[in-house]
């Protein structure tokens, strides 16, 4: 459900964040950086106040909140004027923030159900559902859009989150019936330590955890190159607001439908048989292969295009299930406030440092920007080793 609203939403961010043109991307990456600082701090003040159960309703509730808000100045501000495009650059920070919070919250939430060997077992499959709303988002949205209007798939998507909210609550009754009842009043505590940055005190004094935060700087900076160089081109080829929400949904449909495949049949068997090092670290190296076909190919659409979305299938299929494997050993404090810093603050501070270096790169040539790209990505997949190894131990004291 979550991911459902969500992919109802992307298509829309992509398009409006090329209204006031492709260069302003760099700037909306900054400020989307700027806005997960400041609700990062936020929620880890939450976090020390309210009860670990109600932490992601709270996430949830206050993004349905502000999509009424994007609603009614929709319809106020008519498009093309000065107003529709600042709200268009506030809407693409605002759905870029919304993307973290409301995923970090919900797997936090997993990681603290589900133990080392369940999580092992299971988030590949709990992946593949993220894959499924993710299809059932981005497959509707066209017909929606030239149906209903842009403005009306806001609703849509409010409902999924309230669906969201109510399965939810029913993960947490279910732990009742498997007798786990010591799992279940970890959920009426508040999450961890009621400092709210004991997390920046957790980074700092685990090599485990610097290594996991370069990791995630690295992986945004290998998307973030792609994904620029990608809005180049599809402004180019398409020359339509209407046609740009279709073209990024059509895309992120094929993504999903073959992210789906893996996440059922192979995750879980590369975990069981291979390691979660495998799951970390092939993409990183396949990458950077793709980087140098790029720089033969390029400007080239299709190559841009299967890079890209081999990337993306990498990120959902085995990235994203094994990242999240990362945190299950951890304390509560790890699960909640690292986790949340990791996924928000250093996920779009990697996206708006390396979207100011992409741009300073491509000045001097798009070859240096994709051969640059090429080394990040190598040195993400040697990270990915390290991390994997390090995950075989067993206790956080350990890490």
């Amino acid at each position: 459900m979550l991911f459902s609203s969500y992919a109802i939403l992307r298509p829309m961010r992509d398009a409006l964040g090329l209204e006031g043109g492709q260069e302003e991307l760099k700037w909306l990456f900054l400020a989307t950086f700027i806005a997960c600082i400041l609700a990062s701090l936020l929620l880890m003040w939450l976090s020390t106040k309210i009860k670990r159960r109600f932490y992601a309703d709270c996430v949830f509730i206050f993004f349905a909140l502000n999509l009424l808000i994007f609603y009614a100045l929709m319809q106020i501000f008519k498009p093309h004027t000065a107003e529709f495009i600042w709200l268009s650059r506030v809407f693409y920070v605002w759905i870029s923030v919304f993307n973290l919070f409301a995923f970090s919250s919900a797997w936090s939430l997993l990681t603290d159900v589900f133990n080392k060997e369940e999580s092992t077992r299971l988030f590949g499959i709990i992946s593949a559902g993220a894959s499924l709303g993710s299809i059932a988002g981005a497959s509707s949205v066209s017909i929606l859009v030239a149906n209903f209007g842009v403005a009306n798939l806001f609703f849509l998507s409010i409902a999924l989150l309230f669906i969201g909210i109510i399965l939810k609550n029913l993960i947490l009754r279910e732990l009742k019936y498997f007798e786990n009842v010591e799992s279940l009043e970890r959920f009426n505590q508040v999450i961890g330590s009621k400092n709210p940055f004991i997390g920046f005190k957790l980074i700092i004094a685990s090599k485990y955890l610097l290594a996991l935060c370069a990791f995630i700087l690295l992986l945004t900076s290998v998307s973030t190159f792609l994904y620029m160089e990608q809005a180049r081109i599809i402004r180019e080829v398409f020359p339509t607001r209407e046609a740009r929400i279709a073209a990024f949904a059509n895309i992120d449909l094929i993504v999903q439908i073959s992210a789906l495949f893996i996440q059922i049949f192979l995750t879980a068997k590369i975990v069981k048989f291979l390691g979660i090092t495998y799951l970390l670290s092939t993409l990183g190296f396949v990458i950077t292969l793709g980087f140098i076909v790029l720089s033969f190919t390029h400007p080239a659409f299709l190559p841009l295009a299967v890079v890209m979305s081999i990337r993306r299938v990498g990120e959902y299929a085995l990235v994203k299930p094994g990242r999240e494997m990362l945190f299950v050993p951890l304390d509560a404090d790890s699960k909640y406030k690292v986790k949340n810093f990791f996924d928000t603050v250093v996920y779009r501070g990697g996206d708006a440092l390396s979207a100011q270096a992409e741009s300073l790169l491509a000045n001097v040539g798009i070859l240096c920007v994709l051969l640059c790209g090429a080394a990040i990505s190598f040195v993400w997949g040697i990270l990915g080793v390290f991390l994997g190894k390090s995950y075989k131990k067993t206790n956080y004291d350990s890490l």
